[in-house]
């Protein structure tokens, strides 16, 4: 048993033994590789702090790219096709070559040369298209911005607008009621004018049946007085002759007549007459042998008819009833009016009778300065159309002569046979001494004289020019 134990002991004494020897030799290994492994690492950070200084940091991620995909399994070749093909992709929309993508750059390039649209398409000529899209997105800036600047200003003009409207409408709103209100102002007015010609014909009416009544009450004393105006002036006819003869021989001494008596003698009066109308009515009508168109001169029934024969207005017949008419106002003088009552007057007017005239003399009735041609005959026309009658030959019975200016005087001529012939055939010796002969011969008979404008004023013309 002790045998047995000494060899038991011995075994743990070698296994001990051994197991120290390998523990020591362990240990050295381990501190040999722990030296060896400290001089690997130092070393390796020597040959990085080397490497750093020959690349940049877009190398070193490559070189770790390749690390990876050493690594991880893909091939270097294999990630630069990916990236190349994400990078075409990324610029062309296609996972094209290199050659492809430049060949549609190209393309675009000239489609935007072709078109003309861009204004500077030089501009995109050898650029990148980081560049291309930056440009892209600095016009497209600047198109914004003028797109709002427009837009701002197109709210601008749109409020402008909607104000200009607001304001039309306000304006035609308005207008609307005015015109509204004028038109019930006038629909009031020809309300308001209608009841007063009305009330106006009912007057005229009722004093034109009062005045028939009047006339017909009237028709007897004046027929009785015509007939003693005719045995008048059939008395006075005698009595001109007498004259006539006493004048030639007293040489023409005699007092004659009031000058123009019988011409300032009124024909009738107004009847009717409102201020600012334009019509007024008289008490002459059919009965009286009133004519459409024929004029008379207004007088003032205070003043009376002036020895000139100027009136403060001119009326014209438009229309006729059986005792009165209605006359249309064609001028009235300065501030005056016409008023009723007022006397009324036409030189060649005569209910009775024709009035006989004669025309002589030369007439400038517009008033230039030179005898009118067919003045003489204007006047004869007038005065036939008015009723009366023209005569070349001056009698007692002539009512008046129109006096208008002596002709031209002739030159005078020398004694002998010879001048007296050239004398009596010239025109101009003959009318001299006709328009002498006849002017003599009417003051000799006191016929009444009418110069030119005192003719004219009795019909109203006054100094205005006669339109013919």
């Amino acid at each position: 048993m002790a045998k047995g134990q000494q060899q038991g002991v011995n075994a743990i004494t070698v296994w001990m033994i051994v197991f120290v020897a390998l523990w020591l030799t362990s240990t050295v290994f381990l501190v040999i590789l722990y030296t060896g492994q400290e001089e690997l690492h130092t070393e390796n950070i020597r040959l990085q702090s080397a490497n750093r200084r020959l690349w940049n940091s877009s190398e070193e991620k490559s070189i770790e790219l390749v690390k990876n995909a050493q690594e991880s399994g893909p091939t270097v070749v294999g990630l630069l096709e990916e990236a190349r093909s994400q990078t075409a992709t990324l610029a062309t929309g296609e996972a094209v070559g290199a050659a492809e993508v430049r060949t549609k750059r190209d393309q675009l390039l000239r489609l935007i040369r072709t078109e003309g649209i861009v204004s500077k398409s030089d501009a995109f000529d050898d650029v990148s298209y980081h560049d291309a899209l930056a440009k892209l997105y600095e016009t497209y800036k600047a198109e914004h911005a003028l797109r709002q600047t427009a837009e701002d200003r197109a709210a601008q003009l749109e409020a402008q607008v909607t104000q200009f409207v607001e304001a039309g409408t306000n304006q035609k709103n308005n207008f609307d009621k005015q015109a509204k209100d004028t038109a019930q102002q006038l629909e009031k007015i020809e309300a308001e004018q209608t009841a007063f010609r009305t009330e106006r014909d009912k007057g005229v009416e009722k004093l034109a049946s009062k005045f028939d009544d009047d006339r017909k009450r009237n028709d007897a004393d004046l027929t009785k007085e015509r007939q003693q105006r005719a045995a008048a002036e059939k008395r006075l006819v005698d009595m001109q002759k007498r004259i006539a003869a006493q004048q030639e021989k007293l040489g023409g001494l005699l007092i004659g007549p009031e000058k123009l008596s019988t011409a300032r003698q009124p024909d009738g009066k107004v009847l009717t007459a409102i201020p600012g109308d334009n019509v007024v009515y008289i008490n002459l009508g059919r009965q009286h042998g009133l004519t459409l168109g024929l004029q008379f001169a207004v007088y003032s029934a205070r003043t009376g008819i002036p020895e000139d024969g100027r009136g403060k207005a001119q009326i014209e017949v438009v229309s006729i009833s059986d005792s009165s008419a209605e006359c249309r106002i064609v001028n009235v003088a300065g501030n005056e009016m016409i008023l009723e009552a007022d006397l009324i007057a036409n030189p060649v007017y005569d209910p009775a009778r024709p009035l006989t005239f004669v025309v002589l003399g030369e007439f400038d009735l517009n008033r230039d300065g030179l005898p009118d041609r067919d003045g003489a005959s204007w006047i004869e026309s007038l005065i036939t159309n008015w009723g009366g009658k023209v005569s070349a030959e001056l009698t007692p019975l002539t009512d008046f002569v129109v006096l208008g200016a002596a002709p031209r005087r002739p030159k005078p001529v020398g004694e002998g046979a010879d001048s007296a012939q050239a004398a009596a055939k010239d025109p101009n010796q003959k009318a001299w001494a006709l328009y002498n002969e006849l002017l003599e011969s009417a003051k000799t008979l006191s016929v009444p004289i009418l110069p030119q404008d005192v003719f004219l004023n009795f019909l109203g013309y006054g100094d205005r020019n006669v339109i013919r």
